[in-house]
């Protein structure tokens, strides 16, 4: 029943990353920036920092007591079941952030048979099931070209999700050295299965600068002190 609890949280928190990822892009798109890097850019932090947010605190603040603790007009409202990392917390709250990854790991497995699969069905719909490629409903040879040029590559959505494993990775990798393993498995998948996807079902990224490169290891370079903080933290009450 724990396991099935478990997976059920991980997919929840899958599912509210999904919702966030939508309602901070249409939000950072509507203030706009000055150049699309920066726009992508800023997508890629506010897209980071809810994915996190959501995968690595809140279920540390929802399952901890610090309601003892000051300043006592915030910990007052934070009074979970664990009052630091004693061993029930990682077969609990630690089990759930171990099967998000999990299913993390999986997901451009997932994402790669869907970037073929959904295509395809809709270019046999549009041609009626025939193999004549030339037969089509479409009035217009845009609409045309839409159908068969495949979708747009999102690059600054793939930045984010890497953050995120990797920060997940290094808050809790010392109590649950397991997390390394997942990461690593997770980064061989998404290596084999974006390079498919960009060569034979996307359309060609746009050129960009680097400023996404320069973000993406800019905000790295707070992970080691996450490892570091927590990490102690871990050590200090296994």
């Amino acid at each position: 029943m724990s396991k099935f609890l478990g997976s059920s949280v991980s997919f929840i928190i899958i599912a509210v990353n999904l919702i966030l990822k939508s309602v901070i892009i249409k939000g950072i798109t509507w203030v706009g920036e000055d150049t699309n890097s920066e726009q992508l850019s800023s997508i890629t932090n506010g897209v980071f920092v809810a994915q996190f947010f959501n995968t690595g605190i809140l279920l540390l603040l929802v399952n901890g007591n610090i309601s003892e603790h000051e300043p006592k007009f915030i910990t007052k409202y934070i009074k979970g079941t664990f009052y630091d990392y004693m061993p029930d917390w990682y077969s609990n709250v630690g089990f759930k952030i171990v099967n998000t990854m999990i299913i993390n790991a999986i997901m451009p497995l997932i994402a790669l048979v869907a970037a073929f699969t959904v295509p395809f069905l809709k270019r046999v719909l549009d041609r009626r099931f025939s193999g004549d490629v030339y037969k089509s409903k479409k009035t217009s040879f845009a609409q045309y070209k839409e159908l068969y040029c495949g979708g747009d590559y999102l690059v600054h959505f793939k930045y984010a999700g890497i953050l995120n494993i990797i920060y997940i990775t290094m808050m809790y990798g010392v109590g649950m050295p397991i997390l390394f393993l997942i990461a690593t498995i997770n980064f061989l998948n998404q290596y084999v299965c974006e390079r498919i996807v960009v060569a034979y079902g996307m359309k060609q990224p746009p050129a960009l600068d680097d400023k996404l490169t320069k973000n993406c290891i800019d905000m790295l370079k707070w992970a080691p002190l996450l490892w570091l903080f927590n990490g102690y933290w871990m050590l200090s009450n296994r």
